[in-house]
């Protein structure tokens, strides 16, 4: 009869064994977290989003505010209420721009007229952060804009 054989020794040490329960645990532990935090993060989201959004455009409208008195005044007139150049101020005007559309003219001026181009691409003094600010700052005015229909040659409201 043979003789019994000893055990066969372990593949793994016990204490490494431990130490990979230790990190199971925890790995399940902080998925755990996630599990929940990541619903939390999903509904508290739209509303910092929508709060850093109004605070970015009451910035740009302030720094747009600025930026028009000092550029854009001398020929649109104060707040854009009629000079030398088109009134900006009017239902007509702001009824039928866009805020793209906007800071697409201020970029690169209208040919035939002497609204030149403000944009440093195109040899202006403005960058595009702060055209798209002046274009913002204008769409605050629409709601008490009042009713110009020659807004083109520079009227004043009636």
């Amino acid at each position: 009869m043979p003789e019994p054989r000893d055990k066969p020794r372990e593949f793994e040490p016990a204490w490494l064994q431990k130490s990979l329960d230790r990190y199971y645990t925890w790995g399940l532990i902080f998925m755990a977290v996630l599990l929940v935090a990541f619903p939390l993060y999903r509904i508290r989201e739209p509303g910092l989003r929508a709060d850093a959004k109004a605070a970015r455009q009451h910035e740009y409208v302030t720094l747009g505010s600025g930026l028009f008195s000092s550029q854009c005044a001398s020929c649109h007139g104060a707040n854009g209420t009629g000079g030398t150049a088109p009134t900006l101020n009017s239902k007509q005007f702001l009824a039928s721009a866009t805020d793209e559309q906007t800071a697409l003219l201020i970029s690169g001026g209208v040919s035939g007229t002497s609204m030149s181009a403000w944009d440093i691409d195109f040899g202006g003094s403005l960058t595009s952060e702060q055209i798209l600010q002046i274009a913002i700052f204008l769409r605050t005015l629409e709601p008490a804009a009042p009713s110009v229909p020659d807004w083109r040659r520079g009227a004043k409201a009636n």
